[in-house]
């Protein structure tokens, strides 16, 4: 699903049929909607990689 992050500047997600989400690539990272998320952010991976990019959006900084 990195394409859609990549390439999409709105996204909208149907489940079911019916719209979910709606936003910027931008906004998906922060989404709290979890069809939304267990849907983009499917692996171990991607997890890690969106808790890296609220962090850095966030200003954590990486331990």
């Amino acid at each position: 699903m990195n394409s859609v992050m990549e390439i999409g500047d709105h996204i909208v997600y149907l489940h079911q049929g019916h719209k979910q989400w709606e936003g910027s690539n931008k906004d998906i990272i922060f989404s709290k909607d979890e069809l939304l998320n267990n849907f983009i952010f499917a692996s171990d991976f991607l997890q890690d990689a969106k808790q890296m990019r609220m962090m850095e959006a966030n200003g954590t900084p990486r331990s």
